[in-house]
């Protein structure tokens, strides 16, 4: 993984150039800076060797070898440096002078070092190329396709879509796209379109080539002539122009129909997309690909077809008919054990295929298919199986050298697990493969990361909001080759059963599936371990557990799933610790302010008990991201923030979820984060209640930067009164697009000044956010409000004012809960254009026939697109 090393390395160098105090000569500066410009260079080498596809592709990964274990190297020797830095005490002076002097001798050394890396890629890029490492013939054109039909299962509905589109509307030239994963289906989908009698009718010609990563025009150009002309010439003897004109002749006045299988690049498309007539004769093109960029390029104002996974149902049928044939399966044991094995496929039509072929290597009995099952996902991973990884890693070369580790990282997460987003890119960040791109923060870039990776096929959507992507996952059969490439790449280990020997390997990340309190009676030193991670809680774990294990220069901790009844304060040692994650029951100790280089903190308290956090927090500036979990009480005041003793927090985005009980403390706590972009806090009222809501609008309308606000009020005991009314809609912050509110009891008028909030996508009115029996709602606000959630035990009747529109008219997604006394509910609701989904959980019965009366008058009106779901209550 050399780029993800080289842009770690980069991050490590801007580091110690910001180190305060810094233990670097002035004059010795230039060093780090001359170095970080040759570190910088080789960024750029990768960026060029990923568009250049004429470079010779294994000189292009030895190559990589070279510079990711110089990379390695390089930031191992400056972390080091900077770990003894922070660990020094007592004779500074002394200190500083030995370590700048050391320091100063090995960047000399690693100067060398990246000096030879230089040589390399110079002897690389003169070296002249020939044609043939950039062309193949054999790479372009297809084998000529066979007449015998495939086994196809599950793609009837896909089959008459498609063939639809290829025959229906409209009369001009037009593109069907298919998009999808590797081996999901897509080839097995076009060539039954292809070899479909009706489609062999109904176009004169027809057409299909299939494109490789690495492609020349004169191949694709020839390779269709093959298929099209039907006058015999000379074509090696003609240019690209030549044979482009004869294509366009041969197709000219006829309807066509060209197949364009595993198109990788939008480029491929422009090269050829004008050779194509457009006659009005119903032409027709059909293309592959597994990269949504590029199927939304070649015709942007259709939808792609995405492909699916096939059914428990499908998968048997599809393993059965490979393996048995026409024959059906008559043994009831046996079909219990093959179901097993199709299930374990996780509806991939490759991987299916691939234990097809391995069930018929073996007898057809029940404890032969047992065997096969209980080691099915080992077989993945054998010679049985090298085709279906040769196949997917097709996909993985294509990837930018920026996304390489970040999708093998995705094979360190256990099988079936859905991984939350805001997880998964705080570890992203942490483990320094995000580069910063300015004015863009590290999340965003993540982000963008995250959708390239979903686009191209390689990341499953698992729970989506609205607006974007909540948890996600990858196919098993992926996993399994990321878990191959990353141990082959040195980028990880999974430790996945019990290993005394795994500590004999040079791991810079090791991830644990297993219970890691098992290995403790091992002695495990490795000081250049970067990552330590484990999913899978058996036991408690006592602090002295990483007493012994010498890991100075840890970036990531996440050991959440398991409980230390006390802080490890051996991991305050880390100082190079950038993610810490943990499950306890004492408090943080105000020692916690060492971490200097903390951007994520995550921490579960395991009790019902009253937590504080300490205000040494305030102490680290490099802070992003603070997640706790559980009664955690924020209780001193910051008034005093100016002083030496606290410092804003510039960089902190995210604070959840924290209980605060004074108003004093929470302007205090304001003034220290300006550009937090997501708070979620429980409100102690102490009494006076009524006046919070106002005084704590007040204080957090100074958040510019806030997007996401949820505020949740714990109610007195007895007899809560009111919340005074909120007057007016700018006391609130700006920018807020997110608003969650709980036990506010604001009068129901009071949301039309919620519905002035300029910015606001989603309202989630949560258990007695407002009171009252009637809310009536107009066209006037919610301009933006994509989501809309109401709880409402006391709501009655909810009106629509008549004013001859309907409100919230940009509403996507409507949820009513718990509103069991709900009698009216606005028919406008269902004239919404942009209403996609509805619904209702634990209803009142009126509520429910409401709801579907608007379904099917909707349905009456040519609107088949609101979906309305029931869920009764339980």
């Amino acid at each position: 993984m050399a780029y993800a090393e080289v842009t770690s390395l980069m991050q490590t160098l801007q580091r110690l150039m910001q180190l305060h105090p810094c233990p670097i000569q002035p004059k010795r500066k230039k060093k780090i800076e001359s170095l970080l410009q040759k570190v910088s260079f080789l960024q750029v080498f990768f960026d060029d060797s990923g568009k250049d596809q004429c470079n010779d592709h294994e000189d292009i990964k030895y190559l990589e070898g070279i510079i990711r274990d110089v990379s390695c190297k390089a930031e191992d020797l400056v972390e080091e440096i900077m770990f003894d830095y922070s660990s020094s005490s007592g004779l500074k002076k002394i200190a500083t002078k030995f370590l700048d002097t050391n320091l100063y001798r090995k960047i000399k050394f690693i100067e060398v070092a990246i000096t030879r890396v230089y040589d390399d890629i110079s002897s690389i890029k003169v070296r002249p190329t020939t044609s043939s490492s950039c062309y193949g013939g054999s790479h372009d054109l297809t084998p000529p396709l066979s007449s015998q039909k495939d086994v196809v299962v599950g793609l009837d509905d896909d089959f008459l879509r498609i063939a639809d589109k290829l025959t229906g509307y409209p009369s001009k030239l037009d593109v069907v796209a298919i998009f999808g994963m590797g081996g999901i289906g897509k080839t097995t989908l076009a060539k039954r379109v292809y070899h479909d009698k009706l489609i062999e009718y109904h176009f004169y010609i027809r057409a299909w080539i299939t494109i490789s990563q690495r492609y020349s025009v004169r191949n694709l150009l020839l390779g269709l002539l093959n298929c099209t002309s039907r006058v015999p010439f000379r074509m090696d003897e003609l240019g690209n122009e030549e044979l482009a004109e004869q294509l366009y002749k041969s197709l000219k006045g006829r309807r066509y129909l060209i197949v364009m299988d595993d198109i990788w690049d939008t480029k491929t498309w422009n090269d050829v997309r004008r050779y194509f007539p457009n006659d009005n004769n119903g032409s027709r093109i059909m293309v592959t690909s597994r990269i949504m960029e590029v199927a939304d390029f070649i015709n942007p104002y259709n939808r792609p077809h995405q492909m699916r996974f096939l059914t428990a149902d499908e998968s048997w049928k599809l393993l059965q008919e490979k393996v048995l044939g026409l024959e059906s399966c008559s043994d009831y044991e046996m079909e219990r054990i093959g179901m097993q094995i199709a299930q374990k496929c996780k509806g991939l039509p490759l991987a299916i295929v691939m234990a097809a072929g391995i069930l018929s290597k073996v007898s057809a009995t029940p404890s032969r298919w047992s065997a096969v099952a209980g080691s099915i996902h080992s077989s993945f991973v054998t010679q049985e199986s090298r085709e279906c990884l040769d196949i997917l890693a097709l996909s993985y070369n294509h990837l930018p050298h920026h996304l390489k580790a970040c999708f093998l990282y995705m094979g360190a997460f256990p099988e079936d697990l859905e991984i939350p987003v805001w997880r998964l890119i705080r570890l992203w960040a942490a483990e320094g493969f995000i580069k910063l791109e300015s004015p863009k923060t590290l999340e965003w870039v993540a982000q963008e990361y995250l959708q390239d990776l979903i686009d191209r096929s390689l990341i499953l959507v698992g729970k989506r909001s609205y607006d974007r992507v909540k948890t996600c996952s990858i196919h098993d059969v992926l996993r399994k080759f990321c878990l191959e490439e990353a141990q082959r790449e040195k980028l990880l280990h999974v430790v996945r059963r019990f290993e005394p020997h795994f500590c004999q390997g040079a791991h810079r990340r090791l991830h644990f599936h297993l219970d890691i309190s098992a290995y403790s009676s091992y002695t495990y030193s490795n000081p250049y371990l970067r990552s330590f991670l484990s999913s899978k809680a058996c036991s408690v774990l006592e602090g002295s557990y990483f007493g012994c294990m010498g890991f100075k220069l840890l970036r990531v901790l996440d050991v959440v799933s398991y409980y230390f009844y006390r802080f490890p304060i051996q991991v305050i040692k880390l100082v190079h610790l950038r993610y810490l994650a943990l499950s306890i029951n004492s408090e943080l100790p105000r020692l916690i302010s060492k971490l200097k280089n903390l951007q994520t903190l995550i921490i579960y308290w395991g009790t019902k008990e009253t937590r504080t956090l300490p205000l040494e927090i305030w102490k680290m500036p490099i802070l992003r991201h603070i997640h706790v979990k559980g009664d955690v009480l924020l209780i001193e005041p910051i008034a005093n923030h100016s002083k030496k003793n606290f410092q804003v927090l510039g960089n902190l985005q995210t604070l959840c979820t924290i209980t605060i009980s004074t108003i004093n403390f929470l302007h205090g706590l304001v003034a220290t984060i300006p550009n937090l972009m997501t708070l979620a806090t429980n409100l102690v009222t102490n009494g006076n209640y009524a006046d919070w809501l106002g005084d704590c609008l007040n204080n957090l309308v100074h958040l510019y930067s806030l997007e996401t606000l949820k505020l949740l009020f714990n109610l007195p005991m007895k007899n809560p009164r009111p919340c005074n009314s909120i007057q007016r809609w700018d006391a609130f912050p700006p920018n807020l697009k997110k608003l969650t509110l709980s036990c506010s009891l604001l009068p129901w008028e009071d949301a039309k000044v919620l519905g002035k909030l300029p910015n606001l996508e989603v309202l989630k009115l949560k258990h007695l956010s407002f009171q009252g029996p009637e809310w009536e709602t107009n066209e006037e606000g919610f301009h933006q409000l994509k989501y809309l959630l109401v709880e409402s035990a006391d709501l009655v009747l909810w009106k629509q004012a008549s004013t001859g529109g309907y409100p919230f008219p940009a509403l996507r997604h409507l949820v009513l809960r718990f509103c069991d006394k709900l009698k009216e509910i606005p028919y406008e609701i269902g004239d919404i254009p942009s209403l996609e989904v509805m619904e209702l959980h634990s209803c009142s019965p009126y509520a429910v026939r409401l709801a579907t009366t608007i379904q099917e008058e909707q349905i009456n009106l040519g609107n088949s697109c609101l979906e309305i779901f029931i869920h009764p209550a339980r």
